[in-house]
């Protein structure tokens, strides 16, 4: 099979359907996706598909904070490196599967930013929550 760059909106539309349908089926981390984030594929999608393409091709029509999204998710259910890693090798199959080029490698690597990015911030924020302030009586 040819593969093509990742070229347009319809491009991330097809690499994030095709990721969906395999993520919620993982039995790694399927479960975060379906029982905790209990996601609306028919909200949620459209979303993701924002994100990507104002990554890929400034689109600018992301209008949430991932970020955030993350930290309430992680207050849920304690999200962790192994996470992370599972949702990289899915994603980059997903982009994999019929793309190759500089987009297709620019999505992947940030999708590595991305999941560096959450992770650290909820060690950082683990590591907050441990500190102790000692207070003479």
């Amino acid at each position: 099979m040819n593969k093509s760059d990742v070229l347009d909106r319809v491009d991330v539309q097809d690499i994030v359907s095709r990721f969906y349908a395999e993520v919620l089926e993982d039995v790694v981390i399927g479960f975060i996706f379906t029982d905790v984030a209990r996601i609306n594929l028919e909200t949620h999608l459209p979303v993701i598909v924002d994100f990507w393409s104002d990554i890929l091709f400034e689109e600018n029509n992301y209008q949430s904070n991932a970020l955030q999204k993350h930290l309430q998710l992680n207050d849920r259910i304690a999200l962790k490196p192994g996470h992370f890693t599972r949702w990289l090798y899915l994603f980059a199959r997903a982009v994999d599967h019929k793309h190759a080029g500089d987009n297709a490698e620019l999505m992947k690597q940030r999708a590595e930013m991305v999941a560096s990015s959450i992770s650290a911030a909820i060690s950082s924020r683990k590591k907050n929550d441990m500190d102790l302030v000692l207070k003479r009586p």
